[in-house]
């Protein structure tokens, strides 16, 4: 008899390059037990693509990543769900303070969110544009990315841009 997962692990170190914040848990990653695991994601693809990768990595290697400099979590870290509109709003507020805290104990250089809407829940705001941002989480800087997903609306090509500059201000940072 097999059990679902009852969370989906968070893939973290302290000092990373990159922290890369999801929305929430996709039912495919938290059913498979690795972050971005529907095969209509682009995450990996988009990390390789950028350079952030030295390779396209597999959903299964998620737990390589930090030996890349960079981290895994989710804004809502124990509520997987086809999409965001499933989450009530009381976890989005408490899930502000949880994600900061990670971000101040871990120190990683940059925060990024994988989604605009992402920004809209953790500032309670609507974002004007994508790429780096004035506000901060945790006091680091904060960059937002498309999301990576399949059903995301937007052409491969303009997400790549993003995370093409992503990696462009992550290398800036490490000197």
């Amino acid at each position: 008899m097999s059990v679902a997962p009852d969370h989906l692990p968070d893939i973290l170190a302290e000092n990373l390059d990159l922290l890369i914040v999801g929305f929430n848990p996709s039912l495919v990653s938290w059913a498979n037990g690795h972050h971005y695991a529907n095969p209509v994601n682009n995450f990996y693809r988009l990390l390789f693509k950028a350079g952030l990768t030295p390779r396209l990595l597999k959903p299964e290697e998620d737990g390589l990543l930090p030996r890349f400099g960079i981290g895994l979590t989710n804004f809502v870290v124990d509520m997987p769900s086809a999409n965001e509109t499933a989450v009530p709003v009381s976890v989005y507020r408490a899930s502000v303070k949880i994600l900061e805290e990670k971000v101040v104990r871990l120190q990683p250089k940059v925060v990024s969110f994988n989604g605009l809407k992402l920004y809209n829940y953790y500032f309670g705001r609507k974002l004007a544009r994508m790429g780096l941002q004035t506000e901060t989480v945790g006091g680091h800087p904060l960059f937002v990315t498309p999301s990576s997903s399949g059903a995301a609306n937007m052409y491969f090509e303009e997400r790549q841009q993003l995370y093409n500059e992503l990696k462009f201000f992550v290398d800036t940072l490490k000197g």
